[in-house]
């Protein structure tokens, strides 16, 4: 027959089961990736598990009793913090929330907590969190928005680059080709007066087409990061003349002046073909909405840290609501010139997008029927 333990051999036996028992839940703690976290009724932390070093760098002692909400989480992130833990202290119940916490470096982190209320408990007497490090989700979760607002962004590209394929360059070689046979009818009659006619005709449709086919390239490439920028220093002032040279012709046949308002040695430090291309959209779009015998002013403001840059006509005009869709691939806008000079809104879209790329601004302001102001911004180096 066995012999029964005595009391004091059965007290040490439990002594050792218990302390088996914390050292089992002690290396659980230890070992989790997941921090716990006990909180009081008012939201002070009386322990931490030291798996609180591997996720914030802070060691558990340093974040007992403090107010964690007030001392630790992001300002933007206490309010819904605070709102859930009162949730769970006042309906007894378990919930989850996600909140900014600070890292010991400074930087912030992540977190995901889920809150049980064990404050009726008198073995607990604490909220128990169970707090993981959601950081890379949260990378991840954002990148997987900005690409598809990048995707969304490259739909509209191809869907207008589709439209212009089949409408706006459609047209041009139509009236190529319906003038050429015209043109070739008219060299057997030897109309020589008509030949000219229409061979000033095919001419300008052929131009149109060029210019088309040149912002369809520059547009391509710049939606898929072939657009090098190098910028250099320059003096502003030359590129607006060697500009606004290449159009002598074209304002010249509307009759219309072009005004420039240029200080002296003007050094900006920017990419000269997107400044270029940004100076010849905008000076194109300035003539074909402005009237015959009309005008355009080119002026040029200095600050302390940028130069404001202004193309104002006192052409046709927009309404409210063309000004608020000419920079957006998917609603931009166009519309015939005074002349009924055609366009597709790249020119615009580029724009915009070269003046991004030099961290700057662009806008405009206009009224219908009273002409039009873009403005762009350039940062001084």
């Amino acid at each position: 027959m066995a012999k029964k333990p005595t009391y004091k051999e059965l007290e040490t036996q439990l002594k050792e089961l218990k302390e088996g028992r914390e050292e089992i839940f002690k290396q659980l703690l230890k070992k989790s990736f997941d921090m716990i976290v006990l909180l009081d009724s008012n939201g002070i932390q009386h322990y931490v598990s030291e798996s609180c070093e591997n996720i914030l760098g802070f060691r558990p002692e340093e974040l007992t009793d403090i107010p964690v909400i007030e001392k630790m989480i992001h300002p933007d992130d206490q309010e819904k913090t605070m709102l859930a833990f009162q949730d769970i202290l006042e309906n007894s119940a378990n919930g989850g929330t996600q909140y900014r916490h600070l890292h010991k470096n400074g930087s912030w982190v992540y977190l995901e907590a889920f809150g049980t209320n064990q404050i009726d408990n008198p073995l607990i007497k604490s909220v128990i969190l169970n707090v993981r490090d959601i950081t890379e989700r949260k990378k991840t979760e954002q990148l997987l928005k900005d690409n598809e607002t990048r995707l969304k962004e490259l739909n509209a590209t191809k869907d207008r680059i589709f439209s212009i394929l089949a409408h706006d360059l459609k047209s041009p070689f139509n009236s190529i080709f319906g003038f050429s046979n015209i043109l070739a009818d008219k060299i057997q009659k030897n109309n020589y007066h008509e030949i000219e006619k229409y061979a000033a005709i095919i001419q300008s449709s052929s131009k149109k087409t060029i210019d088309l086919l040149t912002s369809l390239i520059e547009w391509s490439r710049s939606q898929t990061g072939r657009n090098k920028f190098n910028p250099e220093y320059l003096e502003l002032g030359s590129i607006i003349n060697e500009v606004t040279d290449l159009f002598k012709d074209s304002a010249s046949q509307k009759l219309i002046t072009i005004f420039k308002d240029l200080p002296q040695n003007t050094p900006i430090f920017a990419d000269k073909a997107m400044i270029g291309c940004v100076f010849r959209n905008l000076l194109s779009n300035a003539l074909k909405f402005t009237h015959i015998g009309g005008e355009i002013s080119i002026g040029v403001k200095q600050y302390e840290t940028e130069i404001q840059v202004s193309i104002a006509d006192n052409g046709v005009g927009m309404k409210k609501e063309a000004i608020n869709n000419l920079f957006q691939i998917e609603k931009s806008y166009s519309t015939l010139g005074t002349q009924q000079e055609v366009g597709t809104g790249l020119g615009l879209l580029l724009c915009k997008e070269f003046i991004d790329m030099h961290n700057g601004k662009i806008w405009v302001e206009s009224e219908l029927g009273n002409g039009s102001i873009f403005n762009f911004t350039l940062p001084l180096k």
